[in-house]
């Protein structure tokens, strides 16, 4: 939609030929007539107008005076002329200012029209000259890492990464965004590039309703914020070293800046922590709890965007050690299983790899189908307490498989205690440890499965320890 602007001191004749640019089937929005010259430069110059249908002959500031004016903050806004003085000196100063429309009053409406369209045109084809020449040295300015200069571009601005096999479809997606001249759309080196200077929030929201009303095949964009153009770079490199966390997800997904990082300490500690407790449990012979820890581990990965390279490398050498330290029986499965790894695309592939060769442990560890339910249950009990939902029945429909009625009457049978009690008397045992480390009682709620029910916690921990949470604190205080 281009905006087009009447500016005549005669306010009879601004409104009328509003009236009439507004009727007329075109890509146009109409804005208010302005009545003075000196009053539409100065709108002219906070707000960006693509058509000015002007007088010539006004007061203060003539309308030759005032193209002149608009032409050092816009040479790109389109002028027609639109006057009761046709003279030729008018004429010859019009041209030599650039405007190619010199209409007399009494307007033709078909004349004014015809003008209108070619000043679309003419703006349509500026807009695309001045967005490929953008682009240019935007990629000049990637490749040479900063070596070139980045075009004038007005900081803060959104920049959204992506594959590049998206860019037909985003570059369709945003065609009819209203500010056109504040997008810049390209790619470059297989990364797809949208660079957004217009209200930030305002065309997130745009760009989210595209994503919905035009589903793209699954991907991500990495949505980043420069402030200056010394961040571009590093945000530029950012985003194309995480476009692989698609591997997360099902669907065309943006992601926040925010949410992703470098590899650090943390994601290599995640990583040893899960592999010494599934280590732990496979020697043990425990393997329902092996599943069980690989499978928090994957979610915890999912959850923190965890680097997919280095969870492919971490993984082959994960298998690689079972490999050495136990006989396990390479299937087609698993066979050749570390190029295999490198080409997966989907974390539940990767998942489905490693528990399938947990699962072939079973062939050389015999105790591990000799474990009681009541055991397995146990096992999954000291995983999952801290889930709110957790409960016999999703155990029973998620994790083992089983009739809820059967598992909760063999429970009973091998323990004597109820699978409620036992999972009762668990977590209060670990919240007894929460407590001790100074953690408030709503903290501790929170983290031993009662996350929205504290006043629940605190009467179930009073009615299996005899104190209050806070009693608690005070008399282990007090003993040592």
């Amino acid at each position: 939609m281009k905006k087009v602007l009447v500016v005549d001191d005669e306010p009879l004749i601004a409104q009328g030929v509003s009236d009439l640019i507004a009727r007329f089937d075109l890509a146009i929005e109409v804005l208010p007539p302005v009545l003075d010259s000196e009053e539409a430069l100065l709108l002219c110059q906070k707000t960006a107008i693509d058509i000015i249908v002007t007088d010539i002959n006004m007061p203060g500031l003539n309308g030759l005076d005032f193209i002149e004016a608009l032409q050092e903050t816009n040479q790109m806004t389109q002028i027609i002329i639109l006057t009761g003085f046709g003279s030729f000196s008018y004429a010859k100063k019009a041209m030599s200012l650039g405007v190619k429309f010199f209409l007399e009053k009494p307007v033709d409406p078909s004349a004014i029209k015809e003008a209108l369209q070619n000043c679309i045109e003419q703006c349509d084809r500026y807009t695309v000259e001045k967005n490929f020449y953008k682009r240019q040295q935007i990629e000049q300015f990637i490749v040479s890492r900063a070596l070139k200069s980045l075009p004038q571009m007005n900081f803060p601005f959104c920049l959204y990464l992506f594959d590049s096999k998206f860019y037909p479809q985003i570059m369709e997606g945003v065609k009819n965004y209203s500010h056109q001249e504040r997008l810049t759309v390209g790619h470059l080196n297989k990364v797809g590039y949208l660079i957004n200077e217009d209200e930030l929030e305002t065309f997130h929201n745009y760009f989210e309703e595209i994503l919905e009303n035009r589903p793209l095949n699954k991907g991500v964009a990495i949505d980043c914020t420069v402030s200056d153009p010394s961040e571009f770079l590093t945000k530029f490199y950012l985003g194309k070293n995480n476009l692989d966390k698609e591997f997360y997800f099902d669907t065309f997904q943006i992601i926040q800046e925010k949410d992703i990082g470098q590899e650090n300490n943390y994601e290599n500690q995640i990583y040893l922590d899960f592999s010494q407790r599934l280590l732990q449990a496979i020697d043990q012979g425990e393997l329902t709890r092996a599943t069980l820890v690989a499978e928090n581990f994957f979610s915890t990965c999912r959850k923190n965007l965890y680097p997919v390279q280095l969870l492919r490398l971490q993984i082959i050498e994960l298998l690689t050690l079972f490999f050495e330290k136990y006989e396990i029986k390479q299937d087609q499965v698993i066979d050749d299983y570390s190029p295999k790894i490198m080409l997966l695309n989907d974390w539940k592939e990767l998942q489905f790899l490693l528990f399938h060769t947990i699962d072939q442990l079973k062939n050389s560890l015999s105790n591990s189908e000799n474990l009681h339910l009541s055991q397995k249950v146990n096992l999954i009990i000291e995983e999952y307490y801290t889930q709110e939902n957790l409960s016999l029945k999703w155990i029973a429909n998620n994790l083992l498989y089983l009739n809820s009625e059967y598992l909760g009457k063999t429970y009973y049978s091998e323990t004597g205690i109820r699978f409620n009690q036992k999972l009762a008397n668990y977590r209060i045992h670990r919240a007894k440890e929460l407590l001790c480390k100074n953690y408030k009682v709503y903290e501790v709620a929170a983290m031993v499965g009662f996350g929205s029910a504290p006043e629940y916690f605190v009467q179930t921990f009073k009615k299996i320890t005899g104190q209050t949470p806070k009693q608690y604190v005070r008399s282990a205080a007090e003993a040592t």
